[in-house]
């Protein structure tokens, strides 16, 4: 990144920056909740089956593969700024009308909506970030943006647990209310300029200066900026196998934590808690500990490096959901389960920020979003796996 020359300025630009590109995250993470929070006023107001029901949460997943592969292309073709204020529009017209669907097909449909909206904003708003953000400070960026995604789903179970009284407009509401972090987002997200690392690559040299001056940094080195001569296609070729590929399978270790996210108030119900006690538990054996996970790693992230944290997130969590397992199943001891969900939770935010920034680092400017694209289409895969799956 450039030398700066006004830092008081770029600070100011770097605290919007998180919350712009942070919003769509929280917004998913949000409605994803909403889903999981009133899974019992879906299922008794539609009168579907669980499975149905599964399907139903995992229809966001399988729009957000589809939103994911296309918008890695459209950030790369056309910016990282246009796309990431669309998707926000399409979601706000879409999750408005899910609380509004007049019966299951159609719910399934605005879902799938909304989830194309969700998957295709991850690909410009983390590639947006990486892109203005130095990589000393990277790491701790994207942590910062998962503690602010992982308020939403706190604020989702919590608004859940005081709505229960409505019964069957439970759903309807948390929906509706779901649309207001979006229209604060697309204000916000007009603020911010399209990166000048886009700029230069599509030879707009210009502009890329005007976009450093605006927030702050110098345009000195503009012109050293990446170049390419190598079509995107051919460009990508060499990544396949030692990057794409790979990456793929990594997204997959989000299969867990997106079954738990939807999943958890129901699997607890199975253990004879109440239907608002288990959204209580939800938001603080769960939620909560994601959220002080994301805390911890928010300076061990650019300390102990990516790889490391996806070591210790990973492996603590699968021997955390073991232990969950044991505990209500061989051992029935509800507290001692949700001890071990609450240590999954802390620990599945060492490596989450991770698989969804690592392709950010990974690709050259020029076929980032493509490459960012295909990574959040892995973890939108996991997700469908993860939901209907479970």
């Amino acid at each position: 990144m450039d030398k700066i020359i006004d830092s008081e300025k770029f600070s100011k630009f770097l605290r919007l920056l998180y919350v712009a590109t942070a919003i769509g995250a929280f917004t998913d993470i949000f409605d994803t909740s909403v889903v999981g929070g009133t899974s019992a006023s879906i299922i008794t107001s539609l009168n579907i089956t669980k499975p149905e029901f599964g399907f139903l949460g995992s229809m966001t997943f399988i729009g957000g593969l589809f939103g994911a592969l296309s918008f890695g292309y459209l950030s790369d073709a056309f910016g990282r700024k246009k796309t990431f204020i669309i998707t926000l529009i399409l979601f706000i017209v879409f999750e408005f009308l899910s609380g509004l669907a007049p019966n299951y097909i159609y719910l399934l449909v605005f879902r799938f909506v909304v989830g194309f909206a969700i998957g295709a904003d991850y690909v410009p708003a983390i590639t947006l970030l990486s892109e203005f953000v130095e990589p000393g400070k990277r790491g701790s960026s994207f942590d910062f943006f998962w503690i602010l995604a992982n308020l939403g789903a706190l604020a989702s179970y919590l608004v859940a647990f005081l709505l229960v009284p409505l019964g069957g407009l439970q759903w309807r509401i948390l929906f509706i209310i779901g649309i207001i972090p979006p229209l604060l987002g697309l204000l916000i997200r007009s603020r911010i300029p399209e990166t000048p690392r886009f700029f230069a690559i599509k030879g707009k040299i210009e502009d890329a200066k005007n976009s450093l001056k605006e927030i702050g940094l110098s345009e000195d080195n503009v012109n050293n900026y990446e170049k390419y001569n190598l079509s995107d296609e051919k460009l990508f070729k060499p990544y396949i196998l030692g990057i794409t590929i790979p990456l793929f399978l990594i997204m997959l270790l989000n299969i867990p934590p997106s079954g738990m996210l939807e999943l958890t108030p129901l699997m607890l119900s199975t253990l004879k808690i109440s239907k608002s006690d288990s959204l209580l538990f939800t938001s603080f054996a769960w939620v909560t500990p994601v959220v002080i996970g994301n805390i911890i790693a928010f300076k061990l992230m650019d300390l102990l490096g990516r790889i490391k944290m996806l070591i210790i997130g990973s492996l603590g969590l699968g021997i955390a959901l073991i232990a969950m397992y044991v505990f209500s199943s061989y051992y029935f001891n509800v507290d001692l389960m949700l001890a071990a969900m609450a240590s999954g939770g802390i620990l599945q935010s060492f490596y989450i920020p991770v698989i969804y920034s690592l392709s950010t680092e990974l690709y050259p400017t020029k076929i980032r979003g493509m490459g960012q694209g295909i990574s959040i289409a892995g973890i939108r895969l996991a997700g469908i796996i993860g939901t209907f799956g479970g």
